[in-house]
């Protein structure tokens, strides 16, 4: 039986291969109410529900969308950009375009041009009719926006973009308590910009990444990255930061480290664990644990500094070197690589390469003489690390060093040193007294005095007319108990997202908290190790803080009553 409903446009598919003459094997969409879901864009993406979204068309072409399974799409049109969630609708028109999932399905809407009958004096047909939709322009247009679509895909699921963590402010959050640890060491970047210099046709890049969770669907893992991602190729020399480091795991998920020649590990471990470490390790490693300044605190940096025959890998990340850290939690991953420098811009330098070098002068690291290729033996210090090039560091490093700080020192550290750098940015009128995210794994004894502290540094940066960008009001982000109870790990996963009962109970913190959700990501179950800060309107952000620094006075450090001493 002939279909008798008026056809009103065509959803065609945005693809690389795309080719004029399938321009007719588009989706139809009729006047009344349409539904388009897995039958119709692809039966192996399970998160595209069988009725994904509706479509109500009409006479003139226009159509309302709206958005019937769980997952979001992203619609565009007219240069801006939307996410619409469940039950969320948007009018459709003429060159409009849908991802069905965010970066992925791109389909652009062209409705079918009413016209008169022809001089044969029949109706065009509508593979006539579709002569006059500019076919060049769409096929270019849609070999751009599959490269749009990689790049979105991965600031969507690396953690680059607000939809890392969507924030549902009702929502009192609770946790499981346990003791926390002290926590001082942190090192971290912060980028303004880290996705706008992405290429796609790279695996990896200098942006930010989540790491892969075992047991998540294949397409929540798609572009995370794992430790033989990052610890890969011709490595001379491995300099590995980090709090936790279990060996014995690291020698099965990371073989290659025990055929790197040279390896330094700066860790925090104390005790039995400590021991073990350093009668574990291989002949060429060596263990070393930095001195406190002070009486309580431990290193805590995320981090890893891995040297090339062709340059330098600086790599951050929120996890400890042990097996339920890279398997089992979600966590959060940046690297990028650097070229040595030209022998004529050795005295060259950048904001990135004083963060770094600053931060690896306070270790004090031990030597470690090597023999590199043209350069002869030569120590591996914080000096050392000025003969690579730098300038085209997307991010700056946020380093917290445990201590007193004062004159010079204050704001090279924490929260201060968060201050000093927001100060230099120039940010769109959006981000007036936008919303600031603190999402974090452990949560210290605060009180409202240092909460308006902490939220002064990050509330700073100016105006186009100079004028300042205003506080924002924080959104605590915290797994509840419910969360940890139906997590990958159970009630195991809570003695990684530890805080006392009296910190967590505080009424002056009830106003802040929010909820935990990552569904778009695939990771609610996955609990979170990662750290992340953040100052964002709406889709938009002002700017991202991946580090390994909990919400406390000891990761971020505490002005002292002068306000001169940090």
């Amino acid at each position: 039986m002939a279909n008798s409903r008026v056809k009103i446009g065509l959803l065609f598919p945005l693809q690389s291969n795309i080719k004029t003459e399938n321009l007719t094997s588009g989706i139809s969409i009729f006047e009344g109410v349409n539904f388009v879901g897995r039958q119709d864009i692809t039966k192996s993406d399970k998160r595209i529900s069988r009725k994904h979204v509706s479509m109500h068309g009409s006479s003139d072409g226009i159509v309302e969308l709206i958005v019937e399974g769980p997952n979001p799409i992203v619609f565009k049109s007219g240069g801006q950009k939307r996410k619409l969630c469940s039950q969320e609708r948007a009018y459709l028109d003429d060159g409009d375009i849908l991802e069905f999932i965010p970066g992925n399905h791109s389909f652009k809407y062209v409705k079918i041009a009413t016209e008169p009958p022809s001089s044969s004096g029949r109706a065009l047909s509508f593979s006539e009719q579709l002569r006059h939709v500019d076919v060049k322009s769409l096929v270019n247009e849609s070999k751009h926006q599959i490269l749009h679509c990689e790049a979105s895909a991965r600031m969507l699921q690396n953690s680059e973009c607000c939809n890392l963590l969507e924030v549902d402010p009702s929502v009192t959050s609770k946790s499981v308590f346990s003791q926390p640890t002290s926590e001082t060491y942190m090192i971290s970047p912060t980028s303004m910009e880290a996705i706008s210099e992405f290429d796609s046709g790279h695996r990896v890049s200098h942006v930010f990444h989540l790491m892969r969770v075992k047991g998540l669907p294949e397409w929540a893992n798609k572009t995370a990255v794992s430790i033989h991602d990052v610890i890969e190729g011709n490595i001379l020399v491995a300099i590995l930061s980090n709090y936790m480091v279990d060996i014995d795991w690291l020698k099965t998920a990371c073989p290659m480290l025990w055929e790197i020649p040279h390896v330094l590990v700066i860790h925090g471990e104390s005790g039995a664990r400590a021991n073990h470490l350093q009668n574990t390790k291989p002949a060429n490693w060596i263990i070393h644990k930095p001195a406190l300044p002070i009486s309580y605190g431990t290193h805590h940096s995320k981090a890893m500094v891995l040297v090339y025959p062709t340059g330098v890998r600086i790599i951050v990340h929120t996890a400890n070197l042990i097996h339920v850290d890279w398997n089992n939690k979600t966590q959060g991953l940046w690297f990028q690589d650097f070229p040595w420098k030209d022998v004529k811009n050795l005295s060259d330098s950048s904001s990135f390469e004083r963060d770094l070098l600053e931060y690896l002068h306070t270790l004090k690291m031990p030597d470690l003489i090597v023999n590199l290729p043209k350069l002869g033996n030569v120590n591996i210090c914080a000096s050392f690390f000025k003969k690579f090039d730098y300038s085209s560091a997307v991010v700056r490093l946020i380093a917290s060093v445990p201590g007193y700080h004062s004159g010079s020192n204050l704001k090279k550290w924490g929260h201060m040193k968060v201050r000093s750098v927001l100060e230099e940015c120039v940010f769109d009128k959006e981000f007036c007294k936008s919303p600031l995210v603190y999402q974090f794994s452990s949560l210290g004894s605060l009180d409202e005095k240092w909460m308006s502290e902490f939220g002064a540094s990050m509330s700073s940066g100016i105006l186009d007319d100079k004028s300042q960008l205003s506080t924002g009001k924080p959104l605590i982000i915290w797994p509840t108990v419910e969360d940890v109870r139906c997590s990958l790990e159970g009630y195991a996963a809570g003695s990684a997202i530890p805080s006392p009962r009296n910190n967590v109970e505080k009424d002056f913190l009830k106003k802040y908290w929010a909820k935990w959700k990552a569904d778009h990501l695939g990771r609610c179950r996955a609990m979170p190790h990662i750290k992340s800060y953040a100052r964002y309107n709406e889709q938009n952000l002002a700017w991202f803080l991946l580090t390994s620094a909990n919400l406390s006075k000891a990761a971020w450090g505490a002005l002292q009553r002068t306000t001169l001493n940090l």
